[in-house]
């Protein structure tokens, strides 16, 4: 009879790629959020800027 076996890294090659997946996945994820949180909480600081000291600019046509 033939023998029909796999490679130890063939038979895993589903599980390595899944978690591949998962590990890109909760990175990206996190970015994600990490990006929202920054805009949501950065936009308050704006509101309270000191507007004494801007200079205005006039456009000619």
């Amino acid at each position: 009879m033939k023998r029909n076996s796999t490679s130890l890294m063939g038979a895993l090659h589903p599980v390595f790629f899944m978690l591949m997946v998962y590990a890109i996945s909760v990175f990206m994820a996190f970015f994600v959020c990490n990006v929202v949180y920054n805009s949501l909480h950065k936009a308050d600081s704006l509101a309270v800027k000191d507007d004494s000291n801007i200079a205005h600019l006039t456009v000619l046509k």
